[in-house]
């Protein structure tokens, strides 16, 4: 195989590499803002001047339902009707 072929593909796998950590990194950012919000840890201009996320990207992270946290509405039945 062609060595510049070689090479433009091993280049192409660390770009994909690189695109998966920043992808998790960024999830975990936002995860770990909202949980200091939600805990009342940090105010919400503390952790916008830290992480760089706006004060409406927070509030809307804050705004959407978690795994365990759903409103009692959301939450599935757990017996069957009677």
């Amino acid at each position: 195989m062609n060595p510049e072929l070689q090479r433009l593909r091993a280049l192409a796998a660390m770009m994909a590499n690189a695109e998966t950590a920043l992808d998790v990194a960024r999830r975990t950012l936002r995860e770990c803002s909202a949980a200091l919000l939600r805990t009342g840890e940090a105010t919400l201009a503390e952790v916008s001047e830290a992480t760089g996320l706006d004060q409406g990207e927070l509030l809307d992270l804050l705004s959407r339902n978690t795994p365990g946290r759903e409103p009692a509405w959301n939450r599935p039945r757990t017996s069957g009707l009677s």
